[in-house]
């Protein structure tokens, strides 16, 4: 019988995606704080990694060495090139250059439209006091509103980079009459959930995002 860490890891990689405790905990049955240690034991022996918002991931596997040649004439070939070994896939994503920004944000309108069955397009969005600002990801009836988080022109450390995060998450924050508030995230994922982890408590109601490729996990 698989132990609950191979279950978790099974499931993980079965759907692809970053899942929360509480959504293992229903996907398998088990309660939160075992789902939580086992977690736990999984990042510490690198087969998940765990973000600061409380979602697991699973580690991509990496591609098995071949298996050495069992003829004789290839046991005595002599001095016979060396097998390379498979680099590590990384598990999380590298900051794409600034460049990619555009196709980025094309791309995180298709993926977030289809989740929400609307169509999100560059809108102006309005703020208190009649002003009005324009974010990348509106819908054509104003209540979804988002934009999208671009950091690698914010600088080469974490401050100025949280410092456009908390920017982000202000202005948004304050648009008038949208039922749902978000940021998207394409790079810098460990910068996000350090942010995070200092300042969750004034996203006031605004959602985190993340979108590598075609896997969209929400940080909070």
């Amino acid at each position: 019988m698989p132990t609950l860490g191979e279950r978790i890891v099974d499931h993980l990689r079965t759907k692809g995606a970053s899942l929360d405790d509480g959504e293992l905990a229903e996907a398998l049955g088990v309660g939160r704080p075992a789902i939580a240690e086992a977690c736990r034991q999984l990042e510490a022996q690198g087969l998940v990694v765990r973000n600061m918002a409380g979602g697991t991931r699973p580690v991509p596997a990496t591609r098995a060495p071949r298996p050495a040649p069992a003829s004789p004439a290839a046991v005595s070939d002599p001095d016979p090139a060396p097998e390379p070994e498979p680099e590590p896939e990384p598990t999380v994503s590298a900051p794409a250059p600034a460049g990619e920004q555009p196709a980025f944000t094309a791309h995180a309108r298709k993926v977030l439209s289809a989740r929400w069955g609307t169509i999100l397009q560059l809108r102006n969005a309005p703020l208190p006091g009649g002003d009005v600002h324009p974010f990348e990801l509106v819908s054509g009836n104003g209540r979804i509103v988002g934009d999208v988080v671009w950091l690698a022109d914010r600088g080469d450390t974490f401050e100025p980079r949280s410092a456009a995060i908390s920017e982000a998450v202000l202005i948004v924050a304050h648009v008038t009459n949208a039922d749902r508030r978000f940021l998207v995230f394409g790079e810098e994922w460990d910068t996000v959930s350090r942010w995070l982890a200092r300042f969750r408590s004034v996203l006031d109601g605004v959602e985190l995002w993340f979108l590598e490729g075609d896997r969209l996990e929400r940080l909070a």
